[in-house]
């Protein structure tokens, strides 16, 4: 299981996931924005959509450091 978490293929698993989270976060976003504009109503939605764009963004992050790494 260690071999497969630190392989390139996992990597690669976990940026896609990423690109879809954002994706889906930004359009929870405009979706609420056009539902509920600027209302306490839209809130859940609005703090999820967030919360799916920050873990997309650090999931680049993640991406980014290991390709930054030296392999060993």
């Amino acid at each position: 299981m260690n071999n497969f978490v630190r392989s390139e293929t996992y990597a690669r698993a976990r940026l896609v996931s990423g690109t879809i989270m954002i994706v889906l976060g930004a359009m929870l976003l405009v979706g609420m924005f056009r539902q509920a504009g600027f209302d306490w109503k839209g809130l859940p939605g609005y703090v999820l959509g967030l919360a799916l764009i920050g873990l997309g963004i650090v999931r680049y992050r993640e991406y980014v450091l290991r390709k930054k790494r030296p392999s060993s």
